[in-house]
């Protein structure tokens, strides 16, 4: 059988005038997974990336050990959290307040709590409109995404694919038949540098293991380097 290795990407930069982008913590969250990957010979065989520049920096550090070069696939790109997020506030009357400003003024339980609002009324339909990605069609792309790399590469093969915890969450309810309020609720635990695990061969695609963060858990200040955001 073959794996795809999904990885979360280091943490961004939260509260910046650029989110996508790996903060110092993000780097050394990669780094450490990299290093892992070194310590037991994890096989690597191909990566395949979003084209978001955070996906594509933590394809970039994982590559460094593994030599195999970068696929880029937009179908593992995150769904716009801020278009949704500002849709929603103008649908409900809501305030950005909290929502925006330094990493140091944000509200991040505020910020937790309206995108978890805002998620479900994506993923009720009413946030629907023309200029933004359904929650359906965004299941759909990453659905079809994982179809793509796993008949691209075929069998015997480990595969890491660097992405989004929107991404992923959609990626294991695709694998393992959940509804789309599953589908989402995962996604609000996925860890940044986390190692998901599927296996598949032409007949069978199973979870093997999901938000993984021993090679987090084992460094000194384990609770530094785990953050969610």
């Amino acid at each position: 059988m073959s794996a795809l290795l999904l990885v979360r990407h280091g943490q961004a930069s939260f509260g910046s005038a650029n989110y996508d982008r790996l903060s110092s913590l993000g780097e050394e969250q990669v780094g450490h997974l990299r290093d892992h990957f070194t310590r037991i010979s994890q096989k690597v065989d191909a990566i395949y990336s979003g084209s978001l520049a955070r996906q594509r920096s933590t394809a970039e550090i994982l590559d460094g050990s593994a030599g195999c070069g970068l696929a880029t696939l937009s179908a593992l790109d995150e769904y716009d959290a801020q278009s949704l997020i500002e849709r929603h506030a103008a649908l409900i009357g809501a305030p950005l307040t909290g929502l925006q400003g330094s990493a140091a003024t944000l509200d991040q339980r505020n910020f937790q709590r309206r995108l978890e609002a805002v998620g479900l009324a994506w993923v009720n339909g009413e946030l629907d409109h023309p200029q933004l990605e359904s929650w359906s069609a965004f299941r759909a792309r990453v659905a079809d995404g994982l179809e793509q790399i796993m008949a691209r590469e075929g069998r015997s093969r480990d595969i890491v694919v660097s992405t989004s915890a929107g991404v992923i969450g959609a990626a294991v309810a695709h694998v393992l038949g959940l509804d789309d309020h599953r589908a989402l609720r995962l996604s609000w635990v996925v860890f940044n540098a986390s190692l998901t695990r599927i296996r598949y061969d032409g007949t069978r695609c199973s979870l093997e293991s999901f938000n993984v963060v021993s090679h987090l858990e084992t460094q000194p200040e384990p609770r530094r380097l785990l953050t969610h955001r």
